[in-house]
């Protein structure tokens, strides 16, 4: 229960205003800790309750100290999540009480909550600065160059979705705002995965002696350990399971398309077929005019969500996705990180993702919270390579399907499982068993010299110069035989005289 914690009274009431009966595996892990303020660098799967993790701990905090401009920074790779953290936040602040009692005295003014994000007006967000702020970090970068924020009063610093962050090319500009904030005294940085995009790396510059916490996305087979020093040392806790990257209520499908026009009419037919709530990711910005064309002649109703778009379309996109206007969202992965829409119950892969880490963050967006999900990816020749590398990285099966007159099997077209049939041949010794061949198939082998080849191919001089030597042995036999011819005629010659 949240009341084992040291949570204000407000808080609790919110949490139970909200339904959160159980605290999650991640939130019991890293509440502790963060409560003490200590540093947490988390790995955690989307949908395990991460943002209410860091929350929590962060309003009970400052609730206790007196407000002195923005004491905190939440930093988020994309305005959406940005939006989405600082929505979650103001729920949990909507019961707070007037009067909050701190160490230093009475505090009457309220904790706030506001983002600096870009694609929006600035001076709105110069102006309504709050002690929480959610934002993006070039807009922040930004702010805190030319002097809008003043970085001393930044108290806590919590960087969310960082292998994103690092991927989508923020290293720099994180790196200049954990610089310019140097009077923070607690940092907490969290991550989907830890073993890419250098994260651990980074993480050793901004955090000190952090608790490290990595929970696997159903939150089973945990154990957490304490170990201490010296007396007085501090005590690094770190809570490790078994890391599955894939919610536990996933099932993973893949149907065969042999070219873009196969590829819409299966995804026609599955989304006609199954009327559920359901986003669509793309690779390119290209491909999703494209399939938005395809879907609007067919009569269906869409929102779009892509990087291109304004704040205003996209808030607009996601508002009418989360209020049921329409139950289908096509988007880029703009949209594949941390969006919490309640009740998608199908992802589809029309672009089959190169990158195993963005196929996990993709199918993060269904079977959230212990709920059941499907994730589709459409499958074409040159991606059966990837799909095998999709199942090694997530460790996670995915079945191969097929629509009778619509589209083949993998059998079918010979690409059932091949990585299978390859461990099937592995030698127990190492290497692969090689298919040993029967006697009437084996052949004879001619060893071939290299003495006997290095001349292949090129003039054989010895040969030109053997055969012009026979030649001129031939034409020298030949001269000394007309010689020995002509003498007898001579002799006689000189016997008339006499």
């Amino acid at each position: 229960m949240f009341d084992e914690f040291a949570l204000p009274g407000f808080l609790l009431d919110a949490v139970a205003q909200l339904g959160w009966e159980e605290p999650t595996t991640i939130q019991k892990l890293v509440l502790p800790p963060a409560l003490e303020g200590r540093d947490v660098l988390g790995g955690a799967p989307t949908g395990t309750g991460k943002s209410a993790a860091f929350l929590l701990p962060i309003i009970a905090r400052l609730a206790q100290r007196p407000r002195h401009g923005v004491q905190c920074i939440i930093l988020e790779p994309t305005r959406e999540l940005a939006e989405q953290i600082s929505n979650v936040a103001q729920k949990l602040l909507q019961v707070q009480d007037e009067a909050i009692s701190a160490a230093e005295g009475e505090i009457t003014e309220p904790i706030g909550v506001a983002t600096v994000i870009g694609g929006a007006d600035r001076v709105r967000q110069r102006e309504n600065l709050a002690t929480i702020i959610c934002a993006t970090p070039g807009r922040l970068l930004e702010f805190l160059q030319k002097g809008w924020l003043d970085p001393k009063t930044v108290e806590i610093l919590i960087i969310d979705e960082a292998d994103r962050m690092l991927d989508m090319g923020f290293r720099d500009d994180i790196a200049a705002i954990t610089r310019k904030l140097t009077e923070r005294y607690q940092t907490m940085l969290f991550s989907a995965t830890l073993e890419g995009y250098g994260v651990r790396d980074f993480a050793r510059n901004v955090l000190n002696n952090p608790v490290e916490i990595i929970l696997g996305a159903n939150g089973s087979n945990l154990a957490a350990a304490a170990a201490s020093g010296d007396e007085g040392a501090e005590t690094e806790a770190v809570a490790t399971g078994a890391l599955e990257k894939l919610p536990e209520l996933l099932q993973g499908r893949a149907y065969y398309a042999a070219s873009d026009l196969q590829k819409d009419k299966i995804l026609l037919h599955l989304l006609t077929t199954v009327k559920a709530r359901a986003i669509v990711f793309v690779r390119t910005k290209d491909h999703l005019a494209h399939l938005s064309a395809f879907l609007k002649r067919q009569g269906m109703s869409f929102a779009t969500l892509k990087g291109e778009s304004s704040q205003l379309e996209r808030t607009a996109a996601l508002r009418r996705f989360r209020d049921g206007e329409v139950n289908l969202m096509l988007a880029t992965d703009v949209a594949s990180r941390g969006l919490d829409i309640d009740d998608v119950e199908y992802v589809y892969n029309y672009d089959l993702p190169q990158q195993s880490e963005i196929y996990v963050h993709r199918a993060g967006r269904t079977a959230r919270a212990g709920a059941k999900g499907v994730v589709v990816s459409l499958v074409m020749a040159t991606e059966f390579t990837a799909l095998e590398r999709i199942e090694r990285y997530t460790q996670r099966p995915i079945e191969r399907r097929a629509i009778k007159g619509l589209c083949a099997s993998f059998a079918e077209v010979g690409a059932n499982h091949q990585s299978e049939k390859k461990r099937s041949r592995a030698n127990p010794h190492g290497g692969f068993a090689k298919k040993a061949a029967s006697k009437d198939e084996q052949k004879p082998r001619k060893k071939v010299r290299l003495r006997d080849k290095k001349n292949k191919g090129k003039p054989d001089f010895a040969a030109k110069r053997a055969k012009k030597a026979a030649r001129l042995q031939e034409q020298a036999l030949a001269a000394s035989a007309q010689d020995s011819s002509k003498a007898p005629s001579a002799s006689a010659a000189d016997a008339v005289k006499e």
